[in-house]
């Protein structure tokens, strides 16, 4: 569904991304791991044409997508939900939903869909006439993913949700992404520095290094690998 081919990416002179190879197939969950700086925001912004590579090739369901626009990306069902979360915080909470199908017209659709999210979400029917910015920081990114639902995603990209949350917030928001997968379909890119947890959810794994895939395979195979868990995941 989506396939990075040889994707140097730079910010000026610097190169952020070394040749990246990456795939992700239609229904999978993919994690894509490593510490900071080490590429995986520049990763999700090359495919989202935020920060467009200078060489390489980004295809989305047979599609190039390079130099393409962020919109026309979106436009395609290609959603990110951004580190930081980055939600509306003067407009409420179901204005800051109904932003995320700013591009859609079926009505009965966006209704349906609406319901939809506040039943992941309840807090969010809750909180449905409340500023967002008002709101908790683990309530903010659970606007922030439903937000992104209500573009009616083919690929979710989520950078970083687990960032600055508690634990329990973080086990319901990953429960989740599951959930969101299993029961939409949806194709997931998961970036996170909690590289035990994203294994837990993932298919399939990555591992960057300083703008370079350094290992790649099944989610459950490296969460079992003592080499791997030494490597990576913290012993």
């Amino acid at each position: 569904m989506l396939k990075l081919t040889g994707i140097h990416t730079y910010y000026g002179n610097i190169e952020a991304l070394k040749g990246i190879n990456l795939e992700v197939k239609k229904g999978e969950i993919i994690a894509l791991l490593g510490s900071n700086g080490a590429g995986k925001t520049t990763t999700l912004a090359s495919i989202s044409g935020l920060v467009p590579p200078k060489r390489g090739e980004i295809v989305f369901d047979g599609e190039s997508i390079i130099n393409q626009s962020p919109e026309s990306i979106v436009s395609k069902g290609l959603i990110q939900v951004p580190e930081g979360r980055h939600i509306f915080p003067d407009l409420t909470v179901l204005e800051n939903l109904k932003m995320g199908a700013y591009l859609r017209r079926d009505k009965k659709g966006i209704a349906d869909d609406l319901e939809y999210v506040m039943s992941l979400f309840p807090i969010l029917a809750k909180r449905s006439t409340q500023s967002g910015g008002t709101l908790s920081g683990g309530e903010q990114q659970m606007l922030a993913i439903s937000r992104a639902l209500m573009g009616r995603p083919r690929m979710l990209l989520l950078d970083e949700p687990s960032l600055g949350l508690a634990p329990l917030i973080i086990r319901n928001i990953f429960d989740i992404i599951r959930q969101i997968n299993l029961e939409q379909g949806t194709t997931i890119l998961l970036v996170e520095q909690n590289a035990n947890l994203a294994l837990r959810v993932a298919h399939r794994a990555y591992i960057l290094t300083t703008g370079s895939i350094t290992l790649s395979g099944v989610a459950d195979d490296l969460l079992a690998d003592e080499g791997v868990r030494k490597a990576y995941l913290g012993g």
